[in-house]
């Protein structure tokens, strides 16, 4: 007998559910959390499918596991090849809400997600704030090597200033957050053992990576978007690209990829080798992104700091 599955469409205002073939709409608030539970306890919802939308969903999110509900996220990405995949070119709430539910019909085995945890929930916010921040005083910075300051008032300046205080603010913050959690503190230390991994990055993969630790290497390295995906076609073999994966996670990694090619011997030797093969550099810094999170991987899987096996061996 199929279980009853659920969708629901989140907006920044309003919940639009599907559920036995009938739509209904809700506020986003804790009104229309109520209505929405009652709803689904009505219809004999056994699983509900819920689409990520950054913020906008934790509020549901939470109202419904704290009911008991089986909740599944999905990538808005997956969502909408799902929908292009049957012919739904049409987007609207009501259908977005109608094409979740099918979607959790379709992918029953699809794992529920984790319990809200808000001290993850925290630190994500701190690092998006820091990152905005961050883009401003770039923007910045690169206006002003361009024009100068045509006041000459010294006013760009203070604004620069402030940008630098205000992300200083959050790295305390963003630190307080983690020290708060002995598992995540312990994971933290590990991850900012490994050179070229600093506190950003190690506290973007604790947000945003939490699996790590707990998967395959390679499953690491395709949620976050560095493992390179086959393109063949009968005799034709295609070249391996990456794709997909966790957008800010992997940007940070990226960065910190191009710090291990300086500051981490096993790193920087690996990327030698890349370019004297003659790779192009973003080859060579996608492969060392690579190797970076599956080093990170296997550090917490095993709750050990990283060892720089090259000094171990010319010693």
């Amino acid at each position: 007998m199929a279980i009853v599955v659920a969708g629901i469409d989140v907006s920044k205002k309003s919940l639009n559910v599907h559920i036995n073939g009938r739509d209904d709409t809700a506020t986003n608030d804790t009104d229309g959390f109520r209505k929405i539970a009652g709803i689904l306890s009505d219809g004999g919802a056994e699983r509900v499918v819920v689409e990520a939308t950054g913020r906008m969903h934790r509020g549901i999110l939470q109202s419904l596991q704290d009911r008991g509900f089986e909740v599944c996220l999905v990538n808005p990405r997956q969502s909408r090849n799902f929908a292009k995949a049957t012919g739904a070119l049409a987007k609207t709430d009501r259908i977005d809400a109608k094409l979740l539910a099918a979607f959790g019909v379709a992918f029953p085995d699809r794992e529920p997600a984790a319990p809200v945890d808000a001290t993850l929930d925290r630190l994500r916010d701190l690092l998006v704030l820091r990152e905005a921040l961050v883009d401003h005083r770039t923007q910045l910075n690169a206006v002003m090597s361009e024009v100068g300051d045509p006041l000459s008032d010294g006013s760009v300046e203070t604004i620069l200033s402030d940008l630098k205080c205000a992300i200083a603010e959050h790295d305390r913050a963003i630190e307080e957050q983690i020290s708060g959690s002995k598992e995540h503190a312990e994971s933290y230390a590990i991850l900012t053992s490994v050179p070229g991994i600093g506190p950003v990055t190690a506290a973007a993969l604790i947000a945003w990576m939490g699996e790590l630790g707990a998967i395959g290497n390679r499953q690491a390295a395709a949620l976050i978007g560095v493992a390179p995906f086959a393109r063949d076609s009968g005799t034709m073999k295609g070249g391996r690209h990456v794709s997909g994966g966790r957008r800010r996670p992997r940007d940070v990694l990226y960065m910190a990829a191009m710090a291990a090619c300086m500051y981490n011997p096993e790193m920087a030797e690996a990327y030698g080798r890349l370019k004297e093969r003659g790779k192009p550099h973003k080859v060579a810094v996608t492969a060392i992104m690579r190797k970076l999170i599956v080093t990170a991987n296997a550090l917490l899987r095993d709750r050990r700091m990283w060892e720089d096996r090259m000094a171990d061996a010319a010693s």
